[in-house]
């Protein structure tokens, strides 16, 4: 979309007073007097002027007001992709996380590998909530499934990825730690994936026909609106049982 400049009606008295002075400047120079071309030459800077300071600030506003919009709603970065190919964005917040680690994705396979040497020490400084696509659910045609296909990859690849990690991580859901380490299974249309660590938000759709860590992420700092919505979006699927189901419950 072409961005639309918008001068109101005392931007274009300005602008047309500065143009007065320009070409009455012009017109005192073309009378061959050196008085007159010292007074036309000074006009002609004069508008010339204007018209420089009138684009500086104009343009300055439109960046303030994109600067304003950005602060508002809390945009910290924007990466082309996910997964490992942004790991080390990961790995510089997960080292000081102090509450919150929340990730909902599919079947996080390559989260589990690159961090699951990481999940019994991740509980002790902070709670751990994972939300993982239902593999078996709707029962006629599963998202999981489906999922697959749009992604071009076998079906059934989701569903033992998520299985995978529900086994991997029973163990560390079912010992004592200083906070809880919990899996559910949500049963919402997989459009998001989301990661917070604390006070930060990783945030990103589901693009068609290609693998999701090849999907754009955004990154939302608290404060900001859309932190709130996101981590919001979370917390509902998370605490409502007719959108996602504790990880024991992945056969039903």
């Amino acid at each position: 979309m072409k961005h639309r400049f918008r001068i109101d009606p005392t931007h274009w008295v300005y602008l047309l007073t500065h143009a007065i002075v320009f070409c009455v400047g012009v017109f005192l120079i073309r009378l061959e007097s050196t008085t007159w071309i010292s007074v036309g030459t000074s006009l002609v800077a004069a508008g010339i002027t204007g018209w420089t300071v009138f684009l500086y600030i104009f343009l300055s506003r439109d960046v303030s007001a994109r600067l304003r919009i950005l602060s508002e709603f809390g945009l910290s970065n924007i990466f082309a992709a996910r997964s490992v190919r942004i790991r080390e964005e990961y790995d510089s917040r997960l080292t000081d996380a102090r509450e919150h680690i929340d990730v909902m994705g599919f079947g996080l396979r390559a989260f589990r590998e690159d961090y699951f040497d990481h999940f019994a020490r991740w509980r002790e400084k902070a709670h751990v909530r994972i939300l993982l696509l239902d593999p078996h659910f709707p029962h006629a045609a599963p998202y999981a499934s489906q999922r697959d296909v749009e992604e071009r990859q076998t079906v059934g690849t989701i569903t033992q990825e998520v299985l995978d990690f529900v086994r991997a991580v029973t163990p560390i859901m079912n010992s004592s730690g200083r906070h809880p380490f919990e899996v559910r299974l949500y049963r919402c249309l997989p459009t998001m994936n989301i990661f917070r660590i604390d006070d930060e938000v990783f945030f990103g759709p589901y693009l068609l026909k290609q693998p999701s860590r090849n999907s754009p992420t955004i990154l939302f700092r608290r404060g900001g609106i859309l932190f709130d919505r996101i981590v919001g979006q979370f917390d509902a699927i998370w605490s409502d049982e007719t959108l996602s189901v504790t990880a024991l419950r992945a056969g039903e």
